[in-house]
């Protein structure tokens, strides 16, 4: 026979720690009322971007017409579920970081909506494909300034609530991920995601419709950086009518892009990892 394996019962020092669950009903309770106003949320910009793809694909000219039209539908949509997914949240929303969203976003929008209006009042050189459709069809240009600036202002209201909501449901989203009481950083990410109940390969490779992650932590995870790529990109869509900055879509306009996109995930990933550590941290003290 082999040598009999010592299979000592591991003492309390070896054991892992998972005391540090947090269980914060209040909060919790708000991921669960919230779930259907973030997949709403989630399903109305796929539904804008499926009428957007429309102004990219050759087919004719009015079917271009048509999808202008019909884009008002989930913008107006996704505002109402916007202003409800910000009245839901019940944390507090610190001044300083909504005032400088508020202003990056503003700002950007304002500064490309300035700077194409100066530059090309009458909107010939407008590279944006829905006015362009409305262009080419001899659509009324008193029609076309009240449909634009009607969708800017709707397109700037939106990313404000959602920058909003995203500061008022961060505490719930965090007490939800942290009940899963993720060990790693890893394990971490997975949980922010609507992953921490799943196996890394439910994760990769959902099995069913119980393996799908939760539209809540989706949306919360990638409300960062996709608000502040998307108004970063309006301030270079500005620069770009001075032509101080390449052309969004030229080859070097893309790598800046990308790069641009890089930087901002990487501090999104840099500000994660330091809630997980914040977080763990001060769950291990109160158990102590």
């Amino acid at each position: 026979m082999g040598k009999r394996l010592n299979r000592t019962r591991p003492t309390e020092r070896h054991r892992v720690d998972r005391s540090y669950v947090d269980h914060s009903g209040a909060e919790l309770d708000i991921v669960h009322q919230t779930r259907w106003v973030a997949l709403a949320i989630l399903l109305s910009v796929c539904a804008t971007a499926c009428v957007a793809v429309l102004f990219i694909v050759d087919i004719p000219v009015t079917w271009h017409v048509w999808a202008a039209y019909l884009l008002v539908i989930p913008a107006v949509g996704l505002l109402l579920l916007s202003m409800l997914f910000v009245a839901k949240g019940q944390g507090r929303m610190t001044r300083l970081p909504f005032w400088m969203g508020f202003g990056f976003i503003v700002g950007g929008i304002a500064f490309d909506v300035w700077a194409t209006l100066l530059q090309s009042p009458d909107l010939a050189l407008e590279g944006n494909m829905v006015i362009s459709a409305l262009l080419y069809t001899d659509h009324d240009p008193d029609f076309i300034y009240v449909y634009g600036l009607g969708l800017q202002s709707i397109l700037c209201c939106i990313m404000i609530l959602l920058w909003a909501g995203f500061l008022r449901h961060r505490h719930a989203w965090f007490a939800d991920v942290m009940n899963d009481a993720p060990l790693t950083y890893a394990e971490f990410l997975k949980a922010t995601t609507g992953g921490g109940k799943l196996s890394w390969r439910q994760y990769i490779v959902p099995g069913g419709m119980s393996d799908f992650l939760c539209g809540y932590h989706v949306l919360l995870w990638t409300l960062p950086p996709m608000l502040v790529y998307a108004a970063a990109f309006r301030w270079y869509a500005g620069l770009d009518w001075f032509e101080i900055v390449p052309g969004p879509y030229s080859i070097l306009g893309v790598r800046m892009m990308i790069g641009m996109a890089a930087v901002i995930f990487t501090v999104f990933f840099v500000w994660l990892y330091r809630e997980f550590n914040t977080r763990t941290t001060n769950a291990h003290e109160t158990v102590q």
